[in-house]
């Protein structure tokens, strides 16, 4: 465990690198919009322009939850409990990319002229709280699992000898993991004396 814990460490991107990218993503996906647009001019079909109609009239749309999910995997690549944040962010993004979605599955039903596309339509409003809490938990699962949930080593050394430091997301993760720990501790062993 400390070792796959050790590997995801080193597998974290900065939140730099992170906006960086993920701006750089966005810019990329307006020139192509861009060029789309130009198109029209030179094609004419009806499919193309109802897709980057779509793409125009939802621009905001994908702007919004593109920030939502950078804001999100930015606090995803802090260390616990820095990363607690995280799911939140990602399960407010699903719903807005949800609704995006939605509205290609609207797109699609009236260009094919398939009532499968507008039944599935039918049923994304009831899938907002559920894919919420699906994004929510899971992502709260995964963080948690990846925490060690062992008891911190207590520093042996006097706090006298040692200078200020700073402190650090580190410090704040093992005093809640001390604070856990003690928590679960105490909770099992009155529960075995209440057996007792």
């Amino acid at each position: 465990m400390s070792e796959q814990n050790s590997e995801k460490k080193e597998r974290r991107q900065s939140p730099t690198r992170i906006v960086i990218y993920n701006f750089i993503s966005f810019i990329v996906f307006l020139i192509i919009l861009g060029f789309l647009n130009i198109s029209l001019d030179f094609f004419d079909n009806n499919i193309l322009s109802q897709v980057v109609r779509l793409l125009n009239n939802n621009i905001w749309l994908i702007f919004i939850f593109s920030v939502i999910f950078t804001i999100g995997e930015v606090f995803g690549s802090f260390k616990f409990p820095g990363n607690l944040p995280a799911p939140i962010f990602n399960a407010i993004g699903s719903i807005f990319l949800l609704n995006f979605l939605f509205k290609i599955f609207n797109l699609v039903g009236k260009l094919s002229d398939i009532d499968t596309f507008q039944s599935i339509g039918n049923v994304f409003p009831f899938l907002y709280p559920i894919i919420f809490l699906l994004v929510l938990l899971g992502g709260y699962i995964s963080i948690l699992s990846g925490a060690s949930w062992e008891a911190p080593k207590k520093k042996t050394a006097s706090r006298k000898t040692k200078p200020k430091e700073e402190i650090s997301w580190d410090d704040v993760g093992n005093e809640f993991k001390d604070m856990l720990y003690d928590a679960f501790h105490s909770a099992r062993e009155s529960i075995k004396k209440n057996k007792k």
